[in-house]
């Protein structure tokens, strides 16, 4: 038999961990937003072809849009409003996340949370 080791993570490596995970979560789920959203406004334009293929939509536009608004635009506003999403998500990911042990900690504990 082999002797399973268990590592015991340190309170400082699971917080960073806790948060990795939550920012790898909330700039996904920002991605997955900014391409919705992007396609929607695009169905509602004026160019009949426009939503003829969303998937080449996604391939040529918004698999990088998105990461470029974050990071290459040089305009403040466009950047800060790409950040501005992301933290919005790392927000519902959060509360999503943690709402269990956040109504414990406030309600008390009770048979009903899950």
């Amino acid at each position: 038999m082999d002797d399973v080791t268990t590592t015991r993570r340190t309170l400082p490596l699971r917080i960073i961990g806790h948060a990795a995970m939550r920012l790898l979560e909330a700039l996904m789920l920002a991605w997955v937003t900014w391409f919705v959203v992007d396609a929607v406004l695009l169905a509602g334009s004026e160019d009949p072809g426009a939503t003829a293929s969303a998937w080449m939509h996604f391939v040529k536009n918004a698999a990088w849009e998105f990461w470029e608004h974050l990071i290459l635009v040089r305009d403040p506003a466009v950047r800060g409003g790409a950040w501005w999403l992301v933290l919005a998500c790392l927000a519902v990911v959060s509360f999503k996340r943690y709402r269990p042990s956040i109504a414990r900690l406030l309600e008390g504990p009770s048979e009903n949370h899950s």
